[in-house]
């Protein structure tokens, strides 16, 4: 096995570049000059995102390959966000002296294998030593049909709050990965777990909404945790919202092992993030479309608040009917 010293930084670019064989219809030069170069005619969307051990990610707790798969998935979930379609990455790293040529191998193993399943091409970045700890730094780009581009901007008084999928199953799945003892059949216990380590960026829900004519007022992935990203659209749209504990969608895994383990739902449901759903709004009168398009396209979308005129205010209706204010900075917080 070639170590990294000997590889040097071309040699190692190539070596994890190589298997990359998927290029993007507009790309005019590739990965290995300068610059990456393409056309377009289309909005570009671009976002960047950082993983950083020990904040992120614990080397102990998750494989090279899981890391790879995730830190792409995350990234394309921000595209999806916006209603785009992803089409290229760049990856930067930070190498720490203890990471190994085998480590970055399976790494890119699962960078390759999400890339090669949403069709998104490497265009480039950089290898960079790190003094401490292993990071991993993604830039995507994607693109949008000219006016189909969702924001968290947009948000009216009595639009209706939608999410797709369910909620919970990843922080759920953070919880019992480091807990042996927790009551969790063998199905529970994977299902959960690939929540947490395989997120699925929702981009085919995405594209339902960007090729529907239905007016969605905003939108947002959810990877903070529910309560704070619903915060992020009512502080961007100048509204507040209401949701109701009781539609709040759990999927069978979840609800049983809190009932198995007596865990509170709700911390996990709106505070504890990665679960990369679209949340978003639209008006009344396209929830009828919305519900016949989500069925044939056999995709879960679900109904839980509405939008309101308080300025900055979330609340939750608790299922006895009690209303409570929920924290604007709950959630994840980087510092």
């Amino acid at each position: 096995m070639a170590n990294l010293k000997s590889l040097g930084e071309f040699g190692l670019i190539d070596r994890l570049s190589r298997k990359f064989k998927h290029q993007a219809e507009n790309t005019i030069l590739q990965i290995g000059d300068d610059c990456a170069v393409y056309s377009s005619s289309k909005n570009q969307l671009v976002s960047t995102d950082a993983l950083v051990e020990n904040i992120h990610f614990k080397v102990s707790a998750i494989s090279p390959g899981q890391l790879g798969q995730k830190a792409i998935a995350v990234n394309l979930s921000d595209i999806a966000a916006m209603g785009g379609t992803p089409t290229r990455v760049l990856i930067t790293l930070g190498i720490s002296k203890k990471i190994s040529t085998s480590f970055l191998d399976q790494l890119y193993k699962g960078i390759h294998k999400t890339c090669k399943l949403y069709g998104v091409e490497l265009s480039g970045g950089d290898t960079v030593s790190s003094p401490e700890s292993f990071f991993i730094n993604i830039t995507v780009i994607g693109e949008s049909r000219k006016g189909k581009l969702f924001t968290r901007k947009g948000a009216n008084k009595g639009d209706l709050i939608f999410t797709t999928g369910t909620l919970g199953d990843s922080s759920l799945g953070l919880k019992i990965s480091s807990n042996k003892k927790c009551k969790c059949s063998s199905q529970s216990r994977k299902h959960l777990l690939d929540k947490h380590f395989n997120p699925t960026p929702r981009l085919k829900e995405s594209r339902l909404l960007a090729r529907s004519s239905l007016k969605i007022t905003s939108m947002i992935d959810i990877s903070d945790g529910l309560a704070q990203d619903l915060h992020h659209i009512c502080k961007q749209s100048g509204t507040g919202a209401v949701i109701y504990e009781e539609k709040l969608p759990q999927s069978p895994a979840f609800s049983k092992v809190c009932i198995d383990n007596k865990l509170k739902h709700l911390p996990l449901i709106l505070n504890g993030g990665e679960d990369y759903e679209l949340l978003f709004t639209l008006p009344p009168d396209g929830v009828k479309k919305l519900y016949r398009q989500f069925e044939k396209a056999q995709a879960l979308v679900t109904h839980i608040g509405e939008i309101t005129q308080t300025l900055n205010k979330v609340s939750l209706v608790r299922k006895n009917g009690k209303r409570e204010t929920l924290p604007r900075l709950s959630g994840f917080n980087h510092f």
